[in-house]
């Protein structure tokens, strides 16, 4: 049963024929039963059909395709199929975070329904659920029944280009070949982590001066370590600069571990989709101490910016970031 009595409301067609019918009693009540019988009763059985149909249907059902993943700023289709025993004219339901020109369609007893959302902000969002107005082949009533079923669409954060050279001493760690030997001591500098500390030579300084171990070769790691975190209102500028940074370190041929509040990925070089993914669902918040420590990137966000801290190296990501180029780290 699609509804109950109290749910449904008579069109305007149905005060119409109610309002004639009213009409028609009253003016031929004193011409006698025939002349009853020609206008009311017709009216009168009109009404109880039509409210008897929509009592007695079963509710209207909706699927819908689920749209592709995507940026702000771009369009993805989205089609509804439609089943119902009445006419029907469906209405959708959106999250704040995607946008259409236009989500109502009339369908009949059923059929489909395709429009175009605009993704407008980095989450995952809401399609439905779908509430459908239906009314009985005469038109006379209505009522709207609330369908079962939703889906989501997931919106990527934007990804800029890095016009700095600031990550090219963090990139050669992991670039060239394997360590081989050891070469020589020198001082911790600009551009140098906390891993490449030699402790125990550190240790042996009376200057407290920290040093680091070179090699003939450097690439003692295998990855970098990103880590992103976030104050209250800030996961969207943490979630653009960490994008940002494991696109261009993937281009690089870099493979990155990422963590932020939501969890962790370690992607290799053309995979940065799970990355993506991972950072589109991401909220405030903070993650393990730990592994704040033995970041090789770290990334704040706080009052609707981000900072990238590099070794003993802090910028505004702003500072680094050139072109958009969301769409280009699919290609």
């Amino acid at each position: 049963m699609l509804t109950n009595v109290r749910n449904l409301r008579p069109t305007r067609r149905g005060y119409a024929v109610l309002t004639v019918a009213l009409l028609a009693f009253l003016l031929g009540a004193g011409a006698g039963a025939r002349s009853l019988n020609a206008v009311v009763v017709p009216a009168l059985v009109g009404l109880l059909a039509g409210a008897v149909q929509l009592l007695r249907a079963d509710p209207p059902t909706v699927e819908r395709s689920t749209p592709e993943a995507g940026f702000p700023g771009e369009y993805r289709p989205v089609t509804l199929s439609v089943d119902a025993d009445v006419p029907c004219t469906v209405t959708e339901s959106l999250d704040d975070g995607v946008d259409a020109d236009t989500t109502t369609a009339t369908v009949g007893h059923g059929g489909t329904f395709e429009y175009d959302i605009e993704l407008r902000r980095r989450g995952e969002h809401a399609l439905g659920p779908a509430t459908c107005r239906v009314t009985d082949s005469l038109g006379l009533f209505r009522t709207d029944v609330e369908t079962a079923g939703t889906t989501t669409t997931l919106v990527y954060p934007d990804v800029y280009g890095l016009e700095d050279d600031t990550l090219g001493s963090l990139t050669s760690r992991v670039l060239g070949d394997d360590r081989s030997s050891f070469d020589r001591l020198r001082e911790y500098g600009p551009g140098d982590t906390m891993r490449d500390i030699h402790w125990r030579a550190s240790a042996k300084r009376t200057d407290e001066e920290f040093v680091v171990a070179e090699y003939e070769s450097r690439s003692e790691a295998t990855q970098l370590e990103v880590v992103g975190e976030s104050a209250l209102g800030s996961a969207d500028a943490m979630a653009e600069s960490v994008a940002s940074l494991v696109a261009h370190l993937h281009d690089l041929g870099v493979t990155v571990a990422v963590t932020v509040p939501d969890g962790s990925i370690v992607a290799h070089p053309g995979d940065v989709v799970s990355v993506l993914r991972l950072l589109a669902r991401t909220d405030d918040g903070w993650v393990d101490p730990e592994r704040r420590r033995s970041a090789d990137v770290y990334v704040l966000g706080r009052g609707g910016s981000a900072t990238v801290t590099l070794a003993d190296r802090e910028v505004d990501f702003e500072g680094l970031s050139g072109a958009h180029r969301s769409r280009e780290v699919l290609a």
